[in-house]
């Protein structure tokens, strides 16, 4: 199938390379800790991206695959961004523990829907580590670093993308969300490049 005559394979195709690209070009420079769990984040984006657009191409057996990998994107990698962000924000060093203890949580998290149906922990999870990320956003604000700005313009994009339905456009809900969550990965990356700048 022409990828261009299907909206929701382009769209997917733009947010799986974009996560992925974003994760590899801005990164490189944050410590091996604090790489892992924006990777989580950000590969998972990329991961469910992929895995959605083989579905809509017409591989349905990937479906379960699909539930499998969007829901730890909703868990997981959301549990990671909340870390994550904390210390590319407040400049506060990952250590062992707090990686294990956020991956084991995220695990908990996504083991909870995977294994036991509990399929209302998503629809929590991901709002509640936006807002979460939001705060301390706010808190990095109070002392002038940049990077916050960015978060900020990132975690309202991924407020905004997750109505997207209400937005009045002339495009496709589910093309609209990719699309404003690929802005919002943009925003993360600047995040990163603008770690020890301050504002004024």
């Amino acid at each position: 199938m022409n990828i261009l005559t299907n909206s929701h394979i382009f769209s997917n195709l733009v947010l799986s390379t974009a996560a992925a690209f974003v994760f590899l070009k801005y990164f490189k420079s944050q410590s091996l800790n604090s790489r892992l769990l924006w990777g989580i984040f950000l590969l998972s984006i990329s991961i469910n991206a992929g895995v959605e657009l083989i579905v809509f191409a017409g591989w349905e057996k990937l479906e379960f695959l699909h539930s499998v990998t969007q829901s730890a994107e909703m868990t997981l990698g959301a549990v990671c961004l909340v870390v994550a962000s904390y210390s590319l924000i407040m400049r506060y060093p990952i250590s062992n523990l707090v990686l294990v203890s956020t991956i084991s949580i995220g695990l908990l998290l996504f083991a909870s829907i995977l294994f036991y149906k509990v399929e209302y922990v998503a629809m929590i999870i991901q709002p509640f580590c936006i807002i979460v990320t939001l705060c301390t956003s706010c808190l990095g604000l109070a002392y002038r670093y940049k990077s916050a700005l960015w978060v900020v313009f990132a975690m309202t994009l991924l407020a905004v993308a997750a109505k997207a339905q209400n937005i009045p456009l002339p495009m496709h809900p589910l093309d609209l969300n990719h699309y404003i969550v690929v802005l919002s990965l943009i925003c993360v990356g600047k995040a990163v490049k603008d770690q020890y700048k301050i504002l004024f």
